[in-house]
Order: C-alpha cells, then sequence, then structure tokens
C-alpha cells in the first residue's frame, strides 16, 4: 500500500508533467507537441487531486463504480486484490468540469481550456499537434486553471496536519514561476490584441457601408439589418448589443438547465450584420457576451453564474 494520500500522489504527479511541458516550450526548437500533451496531463492529475483532496470518492467514475474502485476511494484498498493498480476514475474531462463546480460561480475557466484537451487528445491518438503560434495560449489556459486548483487546494489543507509545498505555486512551478507568470500575461495581451483588431476592422466596415448614406437611411438600415440574426452554427439566438457598431446584432449558443429549475443560455457566437462583426469562445468574454438566465421568472441571484459551464 502507497504511503501518499490519493491527493498527495496526483499534486506530485501533475508538477511532474506541468514542469516537463514548460521545459519543452522553453526549450529551443520548441517541443509545442510535447509542451501541450503534458501541459494538459497535468491539468487532468491537479483536477483530481482538487478532487481527492475534498473526498476521494469523488474521483469516482461517472458510469457505475465497481465495489473495488469504492473501497479504494474510501481508503479501505487493503480489502481489494488489485489495489490502486486496478483503480478506474472519471475521465479527464469530467473531472475538470467537477473541479469547476467546486470552485465556485466566481471561477471562470480560461478560454482555450477545452482547446488544451482536445489538442492533448489529437496529439496522443493521431499525432495531429498544434502549429507553435498556438502553443503559448494552450499553455496559458492550463497554467491559469491549475493556479486557480492550488489556491483552493491550499484552502482546503489550512487546517489540514500537513502541508504540501507543492500545493504553492512556489512549489509547483519551482524555477519556472517567473516564466509561466511571464507566459500567461503574453497569452492575455495577445488575445487583446487579436480581439481589438477584429473591432476596428468591423468598425471599419460599418463606416464603409454607410458613409454615402443620409441619416435617415442609415436608420433604416439599421433597424432593417439588426432585426435579423445571422447565420449561425447554433440552435438559440438572442439580440445583444455589438461591440464594434454599438448596434444590435445576435449571439448564438445553447441552452442548459441548471440545478435549481433555472435554464441558461450559454453563447456560443455573435454575429452582426451591419458590421460584419463575429465572434467566438475567448472572444465573447472580451466582448462581455456572458451566460443568461432564460426562465427569469424564478428568482436568482444576480451574481450567480450557471456551474456548468463548458470548459
Amino acid at each position: 500500500m502507497s504511503h501518499e494520500s490519493i491527493d498527495e500522489h496526483l499534486l506530485i504527479s501533475a508538477r511532474k508533467w506541468a514542469r516537463t511541458a514548460v521545459d519543452a516550450y522553453l526549450e529551443e526548437p520548441i517541443d509545442q507537441d510535447f509542451a501541450v500533451h503534458h501541459m494538459a496531463v497535468a491539468v487532468e492529475h491537479a483536477s483530481k487531486a482538487y478532487l481527492a483532496s475534498i473526498a476521494p470518492v469523488l474521483l469516482a467514475s461517472e458510469r457505475q463504480p465497481s465495489v473495488d474502485d469504492l473501497l479504494v476511494l474510501s481508503g479501505n484498498e487493503d480489502r481489494t486484490k488489485r489495489g490502486r493498480a486496478g483503480l478506474k476514475t472519471i475521465g479527464g474531462e469530467g473531472a475538470i468540469l467537477r473541479a469547476a463546480q467546486f470552485l465556485g460561480p466566481e471561477h471562470k475557466a480560461p478560454a482555450k481550456l477545452k482547446e488544451l484537451r482536445e489538442s492533448r487528445n489529437g496529439i496522443t491518438h493521431m499525432g495531429w499537434g498544434q502549429p507553435v503560434t498556438e502553443c503559448r495560449a494552450l499553455l496559458a489556459a492550463g497554467i491559469e486553471h491549475i493556479n486557480a486548483l492550488l489556491a483552493a487546494l491550499s484552502k482546503e489543507r489550512t487546517e489540514a496536519e500537513r502541508v504540501l509545498a507543492e500545493a504553492t505555486p512556489d512549489g509547483f512551478w519551482g524555477t519556472h514561476l517567473e516564466a509561466c507568470t511571464s507566459l500567461v500575461a503574453q497569452a492575455t495581451s495577445e488575445m487583446e490584441i487579436r480581439y481589438q483588431a477584429k473591432l476596428r476592422q468591423a468598425r471599419q466596415q460599418f463606416a464603409q457601408t454607410t458613409r454615402r448614406l443620409t441619416e435617415e437611411e442609415i436608420t433604416e438600415l439599421v433597424s432593417s439589418l439588426s432585426a435579423l440574426p445571422t447565420a449561425a452554427p447554433w440552435p438559440l439566438t438572442v439580440p445583444a448589443d455589438c461591440p464594434a457598431c454599438g448596434h444590435t446584432g445576435f449571439a448564438s449558443g445553447r441552452d442548459k438547465s441548471g440545478d435549481y429549475g433555472d435554464v441558461w443560455f450559454l453563447p456560443r457566437h455573435f454575429g452582426c450584420r451591419l458590421c460584419g462583426l463575429t465572434l467566438t469562445r475567448w472572444e465573447l468574454d472580451l466582448a462581455g457576451i456572458k451566460g443568461q438566465i432564460l426562465n427569469d421568472d424564478e428568482e436568482t441571484a444576480p451574481d450567480r453564474e450557471p456551474d456548468f459551464e463548458t470548459y
């Protein structure tokens, strides 16, 4: 039987994978496949470490867990034949989503976290990696999520008998802490720059479209086009203010039932027929286009966000 608790073992493993990921990114030439793959594994293990620190049974599979799985997770692995070696737990995606629920409504999953997971799967199963230009943003998403987990782990361990050094940013990232902080800042700045460039282009298009029109003609154009949603890949559509031209565009997305009988609209795409602006995923966050409750006849705390947001 291992002397390490399950959360200790997982956090130490996450630290190893994360540091190796950063090493692969910092070396010349950059090995982006190793960097992305290893960071995604680190995110999964750190998410599971956080869940196990609350209660190891939270690692149980989403499908019906076996009796042996439940025995191991409840601290009775000596009653099983294979012990931890035979343990089957929740998958990586499920672990991240489950951890996000416990992080609370103030936690916002990094925009590229889902893409990091998908890239890891592509590399693992088909050898399909990401170009170097995308590597920074994917690693930054992993680093941000792990840092949120480390902060939560520190709170969970304040009353514990022993505190792992790995549960602090210094202990987890070690000599890579400064590089990771810089990497997140650069990736955030890069996304903001791309977003602002899209807004400028859309404003120029709107100005070009309306430059020869009278005020009455512009008003008529706005009235006619703002009433028509753009072609969207998602089934639900709601009006939303365009961050470029200031007129009405449309956000499209999906609905999702909450835990209290509430139904949420989760935006995944925005389009404006007037200026041609289109936004997706992380750009929606920058534009302030967020999830909203649909059945507003029920009382809902104004600052409560849906805890099932897809990462």
